[in-house]
């Protein structure tokens, strides 16, 4: 397990290449070798909005502490876009819901976040830093009501989350698949920003409205719980998995444990356990470092004839054919 903590908004990127020991220039900071692969890139986009896009795969299971310790001038939102495994914004109509775990957080500076990213899974985010200054000059601009602008100015912590609607998704797939470099590109992403902002906060007021207003707030202590779930649902063996064992060793009712986990994941405690497993060892198979039995036994299978199985399953192909047909290509 690697721990990583964000005490600032500002400059969180430099933040964090200190503690993993990676390069970090120009906004730029390239995740190293011992910790996986991949990138994660910082824009400022106009002052008071700041874009980060990341791409990347740990080969370990990380733990990421998000609690800002800072000015109380400095009171930036967090609106992340985060995909697992599938990535929607590489076609406008793919189904979101195809993805691992494809959500849409939107939080305050209030909010203590936590976040556990599980070995050799793929992950993706678009995620954007918005000032109160910023976000509020936004609402003024489009005349928002205002029970929606006294939900952006509470100091109490607060956090939604959503699944991806097809109008969020679309402009994500715009955004991301602009490619012009010239002088109208910096004006086209601060346009599909603000427009990922509004439909957002969209989102948001619907809920007020909604008789079932607190579907989509995620309480602090629940993210505590959940993470605590993630890690042990992959420290165990297959054999030794037991949801009542589970809420035991937690202290929470099974009941309770099963329909908060459904609730923020969107799938039971089991299905997600697989989902993971068949994900890790899918990426396990394209790096092509370990036998098909060792991956096998680094994602919970001690019998690999049960491995086979789950896999072929889940992709419709077997370790050993997947394993081939990535040798052939």
């Amino acid at each position: 397990m690697f721990n990583l903590k964000i005490t600032k908004t500002d400059n969180h990127l430099k933040e964090l290449a200190k503690q993993v020991d990676a390069n970090f220039s120009n906004g730029f900071l390239e995740v190293p070798d011992h910790l996986g692969e991949g990138r994660v890139i910082m824009h400022q986009l106009v002052k008071g909005i700041k874009l980060i896009d990341g791409d990347f795969c740990f080969h370990k299971d990380v733990l990421i502490d998000r609690n800002i310790d800072e000015e109380s001038d400095k009171q930036y939102f967090s609106l992340i876009y985060s995909f697992e495994s599938h990535d929607v914004t590489e076609s406008a109509t793919n189904n979101a819901s195809q993805g691992l775990e494809n959500h849409i957080l939107f939080f305050n500076r209030h909010y203590t976040y936590n976040a556990f990213v599980p070995a050799y899974t793929k992950y993706k985010l678009v995620q954007f830093f918005i000032s109160l200054k910023k976000i509020l000059a936004i609402t003024e601009y489009y005349n928002l009501p205002k029970s929606l602008i006294s939900i952006l100015k509470s100091d109490k912590p607060w956090c939604y989350k959503y699944p991806f609607p097809f109008e969020i998704q679309r402009v994500l797939h715009q955004m991301t698949n602009y490619k012009a470099n010239n002088l109208f590109a910096e004006g086209y992403l601060i346009n599909k920003t603000e427009e990922l902002i509004m439909l957002t906060l969209e989102k948001i007021y619907s809920d007020q409205l909604n008789e079932d207003a607190n579907k989509n707030f995620v309480h602090q202590d629940d993210i505590a719980l959940l993470n605590e779930v993630e890690k042990k649902l992959l420290e165990l063996s297959q054999e030794e998995f037991s949801i009542n064992k589970l809420a035991e060793d937690l202290s929470v009712g099974i009941r309770k444990l099963q329909r908060l986990f459904k609730a923020y994941h969107g799938m039971d405690m089991t299905s997600y356990r697989k989902k993971i497993r068949m994900e890790q060892a899918k990426q396990m198979i394209l790096e092509q470092r370990l036998s098909i039995t060792e991956i096998g036994y680094n994602v919970g299978y001690s019998n690999i004839s049960n491995f086979s199985k789950v896999f072929k399953e889940h992709f419709g192909v077997s370790p050993s054919s997947f394993l081939n047909k990535k040798k052939e290509a």
